[in-house]
């Protein structure tokens, strides 16, 4: 369980990705803030979890490093993207997002939340999962932060999110991703995505107007539209709505955030289940169960069994999720934190 997985193989680099840096120029710079007291450089290559066990965690085993990207510069120093499903033509029209009203208020995107910073963003985190389905090792997910910025006079925070397939996976479904989230300060809804791929996708990225709920994909390199969606205001997606939840409101079910799903727009809240001491691979840890709440037009949604523990600190950091999927009853999946590498 603890070996690195095998590097995805060598594949080409898709046309976008190969044009002259200067056609990025569209994409407003990501400017770093520097805080007395705090730090934004780059933070270690190894995970560190954190919460009850940590030490245990970071003294157990390893992490297995992404694949080497192959043909693509770093994601940090370069404007990323979300994948080309299709023709250019045709993935331009706007696609038929079924949005139902939410039935409970969402806090607005201006809305101030007199509340700390979230506990990410007051030093150096890196989180890195392992996802098993139906108990086989399918691949690895990284989410890291990179510190705040400041986008056109936007105080935001940088999360730099990977996922890999591994084994004989990566040969069959080869995915090698990262996404850089660009996340408002104040209420940790998305102003900008940056998707990068390596197999042969087109990059792009994701512009939020919070204020009428509009998604606008751009293509990286030559800033052409992608596709339009057309949500509701204050939208978050899964993981910055998991980040707002880690930070503020985690099992108030009347507070729920409207979040697009790819091709829904959801309420979603959580419920606290109870508190449960965990075993993972190999430590125990002190969490917090929740059951998602999911809701669409009134009705609660039934997506299966879903449960998320979170270590019971501050840190609220999720340490397992669990999905038994409604329709076929013996797929499951699991994604578990992982001790950090060299620990």
């Amino acid at each position: 369980m603890g070996t690195p997985p095998a590097a995805p193989p060598p594949g080409g680099v898709a046309a976008d990705n190969a044009a002259p840096a200067a056609a990025t120029e569209w994409i407003p710079t990501a400017v770093p803030v520097v805080e007395r007291g705090h730090d934004n450089d780059a933070i270690p290559d190894t995970p560190r979890p954190v919460g009850p066990g940590a030490a245990e965690l970071e003294a157990s085993g390893t992490v297995p490093g992404p694949p080497d990207r192959i043909g693509a510069p770093s994601p940090a120093k370069k404007a990323p993207s979300i994948s080309n499903r299709g023709e250019e033509t045709a993935s331009a029209r706007k696609p038929a997002l079924e949005v139902a009203p939410p039935t409970m208020t969402a806090s607005p995107p201006k809305e101030t939340i007199g509340a700390a910073p979230p506990v990410c963003a007051r030093g150096r985190e890196e989180l890195a999962y392992r996802v098993d389905f139906i108990g086989i090792t399918m691949g690895y997910a990284r989410f890291r932060y990179e510190g705040k910025v400041s986008i056109a006079g936007k105080t935001a925070y940088h999360l730099n999110v990977r996922a890999w397939t591994s084994g004989a996976l990566s040969y069959i479904y080869p995915i090698n991703d990262t996404i850089d989230y660009y996340l408002d300060a104040e209420t940790l809804a998305p102003i900008r995505q940056e998707f990068t791929h390596t197999e042969r996708e087109k990059d792009d990225v994701a512009l939020y107007n919070q204020e009428t709920g509009t998604i606008t994909y751009r293509y990286r390199q030559s800033g052409k539209v992608r596709k339009k969606v057309d949500g509701v205001p204050s939208l978050y997606d899964p993981v910055s709505a998991a980040y707002y939840f880690r930070w503020r409101d985690l099992g108030v079910e009347d507070r729920p955030r409207n979040v697009y799903g790819g091709r829904k727009v959801y309420q979603i809240s959580s419920r606290v289940l109870g508190n449960e001491r965990i075993r993972t691979e190999r430590v125990e840890v002190n969490t917090i169960a929740i059951q998602p709440v999911i809701r669409r037009g009134g009705k609660l949604e039934n997506k299966g069994d879903l449960k998320v523990w979170f270590s019971a600190d501050e840190r609220r950091v999720p340490v397992r999720l669990y999905a038994k999927f409604r329709k076929i009853k013996d797929w499951t999946l699991v994604g578990e934190l992982m001790p950090k590498a060299g620990g």
